[in-house]
């Protein structure tokens, strides 16, 4: 009689290596964040803010005055963003806050979209410096955003073109997943075309300690820009990496890294390197696409990398309460 042999769960049994540890998290604190990202959708007490505000745009200006504060402007931004509403939509409850304020004026679609462009651009190309108490851990990752909302059925229907995506790259901060660098590109640009330039402009602002990078990364050029910056490398290493190419040159970095690598192994060099801290970027980016949706709404390429840049500023603004 041949011994019965035990179903198989369908999946691999494989253990979990690594200390176990237990969540440590604030619940009062957290309830609080919740609760205050609905209250940046309607600040009704910021009235008087809004009308000095106004007032000082106004001051001195030639030619037709403004009459919406940049504030009012980003509130309706943060409405259309999150609960993707269409510009009249949005011009309705910019109404209804003026009016709330105290403030005599009607929001128009126009102008709500020629002042949210100009906002946008403004977050997509500046960058905030930050003297950090202590050096970050930043992950760098890259995602696609539909330029098309219309669904696979409809694709797949009428046998229309595709539509293609953009292509976003992020940089996030393990400490408190705090968005630090962005950037939107068409997708024939690959994400380890867009390493190399966040990184220099993250490290003018923002102390790093350490960069994290999936196996996009894996590129001598990248190992020299880090150690020239001082920023230690987790980026992971191919399989079939060669310890000993016949070529060298611009590659001693990197060589160093893969001989480092196959001496300790994946898990060694995982628990060395503190590579399990990567999750955090897909952790962002699935908040970033949770918040705003997996579409834009814009058109034109200047115009899409203005949405990305308020939806990069909201995302912060959200995540980090």
């Amino acid at each position: 009689m041949t011994p019965m042999r035990k179903k198989s769960s369908g999946k691999k049994d494989r253990k979990k290596w690594g200390k176990k540890r237990k969540k440590k998290r604030d619940w009062k604190a957290y309830h609080e964040k919740l609760v205050r990202r609905g209250e940046l959708l309607i600040p009704s007490d910021k009235a008087e803010e809004w009308r000095r505000e106004l007032a000082a745009m106004n001051e001195g200006k030639e030619g037709a005055a403004y009459l919406y504060p940049d504030q009012l402007i980003e509130c309706l931004s943060l409405m259309k963003c999150t609960l993707k509403l269409p510009y009249r939509a949005a011009t309705g409850f910019g109404s209804k806050l003026l009016r709330l304020g105290g403030i005599v004026a009607k929001p128009d679609p126009s102008t709500l979209c020629r002042r949210l462009r100009k906002l946008g651009k403004k977050y997509y190309s500046g960058r905030k410096k930050v003297k950090d108490d202590e050096p970050l851990y930043v992950v760098f990752d890259g995602t696609g955003l539909k330029v098309c909302n219309r669904g696979e059925w409809m694709h797949y229907k009428h046998k229309g073109k595709r539509k293609g995506f953009v292509r976003v790259c992020f940089m996030f901060s393990t400490k408190d997943g705090e968005l630090l660098d962005f950037s939107a590109t068409t997708e024939k640009v690959g994400e380890q075309d867009k390493i190399r330039p966040m990184i220099k402009r993250t490290a003018r602002n923002r102390e790093i300690g350490k960069l994290a990078v999936d196996g996009a990364g894996d590129d001598a050029r990248n190992f020299e820009l880090l150690k020239a910056l001082k920023i230690k490398p987790a980026i992971k290493i191919r399989k079939n990496a060669d310890p000993n190419p016949a070529d060298k040159r611009g590659k001693k970095q990197r060589l160093k890294e893969v001989r480092k690598y196959k001496k300790w192994g994946y898990q060694g060099w995982v628990k060395r390197r503190r590579y399990g801290q990567r999750w955090q970027g897909e952790t962002g980016i699935s908040c970033f696409k949770g918040y705003f949706g997996e579409y834009v709404f814009s058109k034109g390429m200047s115009n899409i990398k203005a949405e990305v840049g308020l939806k990069a500023h909201f995302y912060n603004l959200l995540r980090l309460g």
